[in-house]
């Protein structure tokens, strides 16, 4: 069957298809007249063009997400999140996964701006800050997850606290020897270390997953350990296999720690700091919806989830 256009509907009510378009976006229109356009929408169930409603609109009713990285667990649960909240104020998500390429980032960004996205929520590094912030100037929300920019809405964990939650665990656990692989420079990943206190020598960087053999190497090599912090979500378990495939117990030779809780932690016992990804999700998309006109930043807090892996609190 050919679908019904506006066309139709203006043909079975009577009127023209700019008076079907005023009804159907919340037109001023007669009230009679009103009566008649939605008589023939359900009559001939016509299902409005997003893309005219859009183009009447100046912007369409979809979300925006762009993601640096659908493998890290950390985004499952934020994407959930910012999707309930879209879903209760009748918009639709849409999401682009940028692969960890800056280029790729600050391109994605430009394509949600000519989709005319309701509002843009990105956890892109600052190559795309540029683009994002035009966004927000011409009048687009926007929010920025996992950094805080200034003058602009952001979601984010209380980093250094993080940190200080693991090196307050592994000190408990007797473990005073600890080394750190993280994922990169990026602020969270800085700031977490710092909070854990560890010189810059105790830090390596595994930029992948398949990184993460050499990376564990590295920190072997510099000397006796007691204690492995993994950082970032999308490693644990590439550094946790490493630490297993080089002969290394878990925790009797090494506590291991990781950021981000994921779907086998309870299974491997690993004691993890977890953030609250599906909260921090729905402020997001609050924000979009909300549109605060001063920037709004929000810290979340992470929790210490303890498990076996670590081994046993001293004393």
């Amino acid at each position: 069957m050919k679908r019904v256009t506006i066309g139709d509907v203006a043909a079975h009510a009577g009127v023209s298809t700019a008076t079907v378009s005023r009804v159907i976006n919340g037109g001023v229109v007669a009230e009679t007249t009103a009566t008649r356009v939605w008589d023939a929408i359900s009559s001939l169930d016509y299902s409005p063009n997003a893309l005219t409603k859009s183009i009447f609109a100046g912007r369409s009713n979809t979300i925006g997400v762009v993601i640096r990285d659908l493998s890290s667990p950390f985004y499952l649960d934020l994407i959930r999140g910012i999707d309930e909240v879209a879903a209760a104020n009748n918009s639709l998500v849409m999401l682009a996964n940028t692969f960890r390429r800056d280029d790729r980032e600050a391109a994605q960004v430009r394509a949600m701006d000519e989709q005319r996205v309701r509002g843009l929520i990105v956890t892109t590094g600052a190559a795309a800050d540029s683009p994002t912030r035009r966004m927000a100037d011409n009048g687009t929300p926007c929010v920025i997850v996992s950094r805080v920019v200034d003058g602009m809405h952001s979601i984010s964990l209380d980093n250094v606290r993080a940190g200080e939650l693991m090196a307050a665990h592994l000190a408990a656990c007797g473990r005073t020897s600890v080394g750190v692989v993280s994922a990169s420079r990026r602020p969270s990943q800085t700031e977490r270390v710092q909070g854990l206190g560890v010189p810059e020598s105790a830090v390596t960087v595994a930029e992948a997953p398949e990184d993460a053999p050499a990376a564990v190497d590295a920190l072997l090599a510099t000397g006796p350990l007691d204690a492995v912090v993994c950082t970032s979500g999308r490693l644990t378990a590439a550094v946790y296999s490493a630490l297993t495939a080089r002969g290394v117990s878990v925790p009797d030779d090494v506590a291991f720690l990781a950021v981000d809780e994921f779907p086998w932690a309870e299974t491997l016992g690993v004691t993890v700091i977890a953030q609250p990804t599906y909260d921090m999700g729905k402020k997001a998309a609050e924000l979009v919806i909300e549109s605060p006109a001063e920037p709004v930043s929000l810290v979340f807090e992470p929790t210490l989830i303890v498990r076996r892996s670590c081994g046993e609190v001293s004393g």
